[in-house]
Protein backbone atom coordinates (compact mmCIF):
# COMPACT_ATOMS: atom_id res chain seq x y z
CA UNK A 1 0.00 0.00 0.00
CA UNK A 2 0.84 3.74 -0.77
CA UNK A 3 -0.49 6.51 1.21
CA UNK A 4 -0.08 9.93 0.54
CA UNK A 5 -2.01 13.05 1.99
CA UNK A 6 -2.06 16.83 2.46
CA UNK A 7 -3.92 20.24 3.51
CA UNK A 8 -4.13 23.66 2.84
CA UNK A 9 -5.74 26.82 5.02
CA UNK A 10 -6.90 28.06 1.02
CA UNK A 11 -7.00 31.61 0.53
CA UNK A 12 -10.20 32.75 2.24
CA UNK A 13 -10.19 31.38 5.82
CA UNK A 14 -8.04 32.34 8.90
CA UNK A 15 -7.89 28.88 10.52
CA UNK A 16 -7.45 25.29 9.08
CA UNK A 17 -10.63 23.17 10.29
CA UNK A 18 -9.67 20.40 8.57
CA UNK A 19 -7.57 17.51 10.25
CA UNK A 20 -6.63 14.11 8.83
CA UNK A 21 -4.52 11.46 10.16
CA UNK A 22 -3.50 8.72 7.52
CA UNK A 23 -0.81 5.42 8.61
CA UNK A 24 0.20 2.02 7.18
CA UNK A 25 0.26 -0.19 9.99
CA UNK A 26 1.04 -3.60 11.25
CA UNK A 27 -1.76 -6.03 12.86
CA UNK A 28 -0.72 -9.66 13.02
CA UNK A 29 1.54 -9.83 10.33
CA UNK A 30 -0.57 -8.22 8.17
CA UNK A 31 -1.22 -4.88 6.27
CA UNK A 32 -3.61 -2.23 7.17
CA UNK A 33 -4.55 1.45 5.56
CA UNK A 34 -6.05 4.15 7.10
CA UNK A 35 -6.93 7.56 6.07
CA UNK A 36 -9.86 9.46 8.54
CA UNK A 37 -10.63 12.83 7.55
CA UNK A 38 -12.73 15.22 9.41
CA UNK A 39 -14.14 18.25 8.36
CA UNK A 40 -14.89 21.12 11.06
CA UNK A 41 -18.03 23.58 11.61
CA UNK A 42 -17.97 26.31 13.66
CA UNK A 43 -16.85 29.68 14.90
CA UNK A 44 -13.77 30.45 15.75
CA UNK A 45 -11.96 27.56 15.49
CA UNK A 46 -15.05 25.67 17.17
CA UNK A 47 -15.07 23.77 13.57
CA UNK A 48 -11.04 22.72 14.45
CA UNK A 49 -11.47 21.64 17.70
CA UNK A 50 -14.54 19.59 16.77
CA UNK A 51 -12.49 17.65 13.84
CA UNK A 52 -9.56 17.44 16.19
CA UNK A 53 -11.10 15.41 18.74
CA UNK A 54 -12.58 12.62 16.21
CA UNK A 55 -9.13 12.94 14.74
CA UNK A 56 -7.42 12.40 17.80
CA UNK A 57 -9.38 9.53 19.13
CA UNK A 58 -9.57 7.22 16.10
CA UNK A 59 -5.53 7.53 16.03
CA UNK A 60 -5.79 6.89 19.77
CA UNK A 61 -7.97 3.72 19.15
CA UNK A 62 -6.12 2.30 15.99
CA UNK A 63 -2.96 1.75 18.23
CA UNK A 64 -4.54 -1.05 20.07
CA UNK A 65 -7.67 -2.71 17.91
CA UNK A 66 -9.17 -2.66 14.86
CA UNK A 67 -12.35 -3.85 15.68
CA UNK A 68 -14.54 -2.03 13.35
CA UNK A 69 -17.99 -2.26 15.71
CA UNK A 70 -15.72 -0.52 18.71
CA UNK A 71 -13.91 2.13 16.46
CA UNK A 72 -17.93 2.57 15.80
CA UNK A 73 -18.18 3.29 19.65
CA UNK A 74 -14.89 5.46 19.33
CA UNK A 75 -17.16 7.88 16.93
CA UNK A 76 -20.09 7.89 18.60
CA UNK A 77 -18.24 9.03 22.29
CA UNK A 78 -16.93 11.52 20.21
CA UNK A 79 -19.94 12.92 19.11
CA UNK A 80 -21.20 12.68 22.03
CA UNK A 81 -18.18 14.72 24.27
CA UNK A 82 -18.55 17.60 20.95
CA UNK A 83 -22.25 17.70 21.68
CA UNK A 84 -21.56 18.07 25.09
CA UNK A 85 -19.28 20.66 24.99
CA UNK A 86 -21.20 22.87 22.36
CA UNK A 87 -24.05 22.66 25.03
CA UNK A 88 -22.33 24.00 28.36
CA UNK A 89 -19.98 26.44 26.61
CA UNK A 90 -23.29 27.67 24.30
CA UNK A 91 -20.90 27.52 21.31
CA UNK A 92 -21.93 25.64 17.95
CA UNK A 93 -19.39 23.21 16.65
CA UNK A 94 -19.40 19.81 14.53
CA UNK A 95 -17.99 17.99 12.10
CA UNK A 96 -17.63 15.20 9.13
CA UNK A 97 -16.07 12.12 9.59
CA UNK A 98 -15.20 9.59 6.53
CA UNK A 99 -12.73 6.88 7.71
CA UNK A 100 -11.81 4.63 5.32
CA UNK A 101 -9.20 1.48 6.17
CA UNK A 102 -8.20 -1.34 4.30
CA UNK A 103 -7.54 -4.58 5.10
CA UNK A 104 -7.60 -8.52 4.05
CA UNK A 105 -8.63 -7.80 0.60
CA UNK A 106 -11.22 -5.56 2.19
CA UNK A 107 -12.10 -2.01 2.45
CA UNK A 108 -14.31 -0.60 5.22
CA UNK A 109 -15.39 2.62 5.37
CA UNK A 110 -17.39 5.11 8.30
CA UNK A 111 -18.89 8.37 7.06
CA UNK A 112 -21.30 10.81 8.10
CA UNK A 113 -21.04 14.96 6.58
CA UNK A 114 -20.25 15.72 2.84
CA UNK A 115 -16.61 14.70 2.97
CA UNK A 116 -16.45 11.92 0.51
CA UNK A 117 -14.32 8.60 -0.26
CA UNK A 118 -13.82 7.64 -4.12
CA UNK A 119 -12.57 4.39 -5.61
CA UNK A 120 -10.83 3.92 -9.31
CA UNK A 121 -10.53 0.63 -10.26
CA UNK A 122 -7.05 -1.21 -11.20
CA UNK A 123 -8.64 -3.56 -13.32
CA UNK A 124 -11.93 -1.49 -15.00
CA UNK A 125 -10.74 2.10 -14.78
CA UNK A 126 -14.02 2.54 -12.95
CA UNK A 127 -14.35 5.43 -10.68
CA UNK A 128 -17.29 5.41 -7.96
CA UNK A 129 -18.33 7.46 -5.09
CA UNK A 130 -18.04 5.26 -2.27
CA UNK A 131 -20.04 7.55 0.22
CA UNK A 132 -23.18 9.73 -0.09
CA UNK A 133 -23.46 13.18 0.72
CA UNK A 134 -25.92 14.28 3.99
CA UNK A 135 -26.44 17.55 2.81
CA UNK A 136 -29.73 19.89 1.98
CA UNK A 137 -28.45 19.80 -1.53
CA UNK A 138 -27.66 16.21 -1.88
CA UNK A 139 -30.80 15.46 -0.31
CA UNK A 140 -33.27 17.50 -3.29
CA UNK A 141 -30.99 15.97 -5.55
CA UNK A 142 -30.97 12.63 -4.48
CA UNK A 143 -35.47 12.75 -4.55
CA UNK A 144 -35.47 14.23 -8.14
CA UNK A 145 -35.67 18.00 -6.72
CA UNK A 146 -34.28 21.63 -7.83
CA UNK A 147 -33.49 23.71 -4.43
CA UNK A 148 -35.50 27.41 -5.07
CA UNK A 149 -33.30 29.80 -6.13
CA UNK A 150 -34.05 31.88 -3.44
CA UNK A 151 -32.61 29.28 -0.69
CA UNK A 152 -29.29 27.86 -2.49
CA UNK A 153 -26.76 30.54 -0.89
CA UNK A 154 -28.60 29.87 2.47
CA UNK A 155 -28.10 25.81 2.30
CA UNK A 156 -25.64 25.41 -0.22
CA UNK A 157 -23.60 24.50 3.23
CA UNK A 158 -26.01 22.60 5.39
CA UNK A 159 -25.78 19.26 6.18
CA UNK A 160 -28.21 16.95 7.07
CA UNK A 161 -26.40 14.70 9.18
CA UNK A 162 -22.88 15.32 11.10
CA UNK A 163 -20.93 14.96 14.50
CA UNK A 164 -21.33 16.83 17.65
CA UNK A 165 -25.07 18.90 16.69
CA UNK A 166 -27.03 16.37 18.66
CA UNK A 167 -26.53 13.77 20.84
CA UNK A 168 -27.10 10.64 18.46
CA UNK A 169 -25.39 10.51 15.11
CA UNK A 170 -25.99 7.75 12.30
CA UNK A 171 -22.84 6.05 10.85
CA UNK A 172 -23.06 5.30 7.43
CA UNK A 173 -21.22 2.08 7.11
CA UNK A 174 -19.25 0.86 3.07
CA UNK A 175 -17.70 -2.07 2.36
CA UNK A 176 -16.35 -4.26 -0.47
CA UNK A 177 -13.08 -5.71 -2.39
CA UNK A 178 -9.88 -4.20 -3.57
CA UNK A 179 -7.43 -5.54 -6.07
CA UNK A 180 -4.06 -4.67 -6.69
CA UNK A 181 -4.12 -1.56 -8.59
CA UNK A 182 -6.82 0.27 -7.48
CA UNK A 183 -6.82 3.75 -5.76
CA UNK A 184 -8.64 5.27 -3.00
CA UNK A 185 -9.17 9.18 -2.21
CA UNK A 186 -10.51 10.67 0.65
CA UNK A 187 -11.42 14.39 0.62
CA UNK A 188 -13.32 17.58 1.94
CA UNK A 189 -15.88 19.51 -0.04
CA UNK A 190 -13.53 21.92 -1.07
CA UNK A 191 -11.02 19.63 -2.98
CA UNK A 192 -14.09 17.35 -4.19
CA UNK A 193 -15.74 20.88 -5.64
CA UNK A 194 -13.65 20.78 -8.15
CA UNK A 195 -12.96 17.12 -8.78
CA UNK A 196 -14.58 15.54 -11.71
CA UNK A 197 -14.38 11.49 -12.95
CA UNK A 198 -11.58 12.75 -15.81
CA UNK A 199 -9.68 13.74 -12.40
CA UNK A 200 -8.87 9.90 -11.72
CA UNK A 201 -7.45 9.84 -15.78
CA UNK A 202 -5.77 13.30 -16.12
CA UNK A 203 -4.65 14.90 -12.48
CA UNK A 204 -1.38 13.80 -11.23
CA UNK A 205 -2.00 12.37 -7.67
CA UNK A 206 1.27 11.92 -6.53
CA UNK A 207 1.79 15.54 -6.65
CA UNK A 208 -1.23 16.70 -4.39
CA UNK A 209 0.13 20.41 -3.77
CA UNK A 210 0.48 21.28 -7.33
CA UNK A 211 -2.87 19.61 -7.52
CA UNK A 212 -4.11 21.81 -4.61
CA UNK A 213 -3.05 25.11 -5.91
CA UNK A 214 -4.42 24.22 -9.42
CA UNK A 215 -7.80 24.30 -7.56
CA UNK A 216 -7.07 27.30 -5.66
CA UNK A 217 -6.46 29.05 -9.14
CA UNK A 218 -9.60 27.99 -10.70
CA UNK A 219 -11.48 29.43 -7.31
CA UNK A 220 -11.57 27.42 -4.47
CA UNK A 221 -11.31 29.42 -1.11
CA UNK A 222 -12.51 26.73 1.34
CA UNK A 223 -9.99 24.58 3.50
CA UNK A 224 -8.84 21.56 1.15
CA UNK A 225 -7.42 18.16 2.60
CA UNK A 226 -7.20 15.07 0.71
CA UNK A 227 -5.16 11.34 1.41
CA UNK A 228 -4.98 9.07 -1.31
CA UNK A 229 -4.04 5.17 -0.80
CA UNK A 230 -3.04 3.10 -3.57
CA UNK A 231 -3.51 -0.99 -3.29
Amino acid sequence: MKLSSLTDIGIKRKDNQDNYWSARLSVDGKEVGVICLCDGMGGLDNGGLASRIVVEAVKEFFSNSVDLDELKQVVKDSNNLIYNKSIAERVSLGTTCTILICMDGYYHILHIGDSRCYKRSGLTGDVTILTTDHSVLAKYKRAGKTLPPNLVKKYKNTLTRCIGVAGHIDLDYYNGKYSEGDLFLVCSDGFWHFLDFNSFYNSDFSDLSSLIKSYIGRGETDNITVGILEI
